[in-house]
């Protein structure tokens, strides 16, 4: 399918199907989903070259008969193979003996978004070009430091889209593409070893490499001869961009969400309008943010995407909600269903159910600079860098979380004295959001639904 007329063929794709599933049952509601994604990587490893371009494509259909509902999926988006999926998830929802009481029909037409911004430059990208930006990025890597000596380098392009219709009157799809590239690096002294990583993505522009290489060696080998922190007990932390991302996602990007909210399980449930984090801390989750990876027309069952505020000045303004969850909540969907996937990564869609999920989470930026937040530190603190483990391992319910940052450099008095081995962080995140010490203005947008600052925190316990 052409990136041009890839909406016109899977909107004939799913209106064909619908009018097929409507002569299995006229009392039943159907909706159809159909899904393609055309993609080309490459990837060195070692010096070794690989390169992969094609394309998936596949059709989820469910069906209701009352309050059973059917779900059946296959490969392929033809009519044949749609069909056989409509049949089959009404031959499902016709045998289904438990009902569901929060079920109260498909979702309903509305205005769609935008798509967002596409750089067509992106279908132009041949595995030559993306072999050729991971040649590149390795070589810079390599002239930083004898000690960086393992290297691997990826490339990516892709565009695609997706159509919806229902019984209700949905019939509707969008389309989606970006180009992105990464670096990682390991390097080694002795038996240390230490791994880093750069990375660019944009649907809006080619990706840029220039300075990844270097960018992840530097970070790699500043993290060698890591000295023993030797410490237990409350620290001031300092999250980075990277790992700030994943603790607002962890947090926030999960117990806002539709299902925990409705069942109870986030203690955020009953707190609309109350302060929950610190004054400074504004995050919305825009689906349509022109330039934003997340930005579609229309959700994963057809609602249109939209804007939507979280947290402003630290008082909780909303949830994030798909049809099914809203209606049990007794609100409007926010237009924030998906299929599959997590915070940060994603499945195939067609193969999945569906649920909620932000779409583009913004955190807004303080005033301080990283290094003015650094400078600040009375004492001792730490900064963490790179993707804290078990970050996703937390309780929703009760906000405690524990985590192992393998990034991690002391401060003294604001000076930054070296990278210390691994530690334990662990605390509360609810707490957490409200002890925020600080908020940078060091926006990244990063590949995972979030663009954030630096931020740091008071009081979470620090084994080391």
């Amino acid at each position: 399918m052409d990136y041009d007329s890839i909406k016109d063929e899977l909107l004939a794709a799913v209106d064909s199907a619908l009018k097929y599933a409507k002569t299995l049952d006229p009392e039943a509601e159907f909706e159809v989903f159909v899904y393609f994604n055309n993609s080309m990587e490459a990837e060195i490893e070692q010096g070794v070259v690989t390169a992969k371009d094609g394309a998936i494509a596949g059709n989820t259909v469910r069906a209701a008969i009352g309050n059973r509902v059917g779900f059946a999926c296959a490969s392929g988006v033809t009519t044949d193979r749609v069909k056989m999926s409509a049949k089959e998830a009404h031959e499902i929802a016709s045998s289904v003996k438990v009902e569901d009481d929060k079920f109260e029909g498909f979702c309903d037409p509305s205005e769609p978004g935008r798509e967002g911004e596409f750089d067509e430059r992106i279908l132009e990208l041949g595995t030559d070009d993306l072999i050729g930006a991971c040649v590149s990025m390795t070589k810079d890597a390599k002239t930083v430091d004898e000690r960086a000596k393992i290297f691997s380098a990826s490339a990516s392009a892709s565009y695609g889209g997706y159509a919806i219709a229902n019984t209700r009157g949905v019939l509707a799809a969008t389309r989606f593409g970006d180009n992105n590239c990464s670096i990682n690096v390991q390097a080694i002294k002795g038996e240390e070893r230490r791994s880093a990583f750069s990375l660019d993505i944009a649907r809006n522009r080619l990706f840029e490499i220039e300075g990844l290489g270097q960018d992840a060696a530097e970070k790699a080998v500043d993290l060698l001869g890591a000295k023993k922190l030797d410490y237990t007990g409350k620290m001031k932390t300092i999250w980075r961009p990277i790992p700030a991302a994943m603790y607002i996602q962890a947090s926030l990007g999960q117990s806002a969400l539709g299902r925990p909210v409705v069942e109870g399980i986030s203690p955020l449930s009953d707190m609309m309008g109350d302060t929950i984090a610190h004054e400074a801390l504004t995050i919305v989750d825009d689906g349509q943010k022109p330039e934003s990876l997340g930005t579609k027309a229309i959700d994963h069952e057809g609602h249109g995407q939209m804007r939507n505020v979280i947290v402003e000045q630290g008082v909780l303004k909303g949830f994030l909600f798909d049809n099914y969850w809203a209606r049990a909540f007794g609100v409007e969907s926010t237009g924030n269903c998906t299929r599959g996937g997590g915070p940060i990564a994603g499945g195939t869609p067609y193969e999945y159910s569906v649920g909620v999920a932000v779409k583009h989470l913004m955190v807004s930026p303080g005033e301080q600079s990283q290094e003015d937040i650094i400078d600040s530190v009375d004492g001792k603190g730490l900064v963490i860098d790179g993707f804290p483990l078990g970050i996703f391992h937390t309780n929703v319910a009760t906000g405690e979380f524990s985590v192992v940052a393998n990034a991690v450099y002391l401060v003294e008095n604001g000076e930054l004295k070296g990278s210390v081995q691994p530690v334990s962080v662990s605390g509360d995140f609810y707490q957490g959001l409200k002890n925020i010490a600080a908020i940078g203005n060091d926006i990244e947008v990063l590949p995972w639904a979030i663009e954030n600052p630096t931020l740091a925190f008071d009081d979470f316990t620090v084994v080391g």
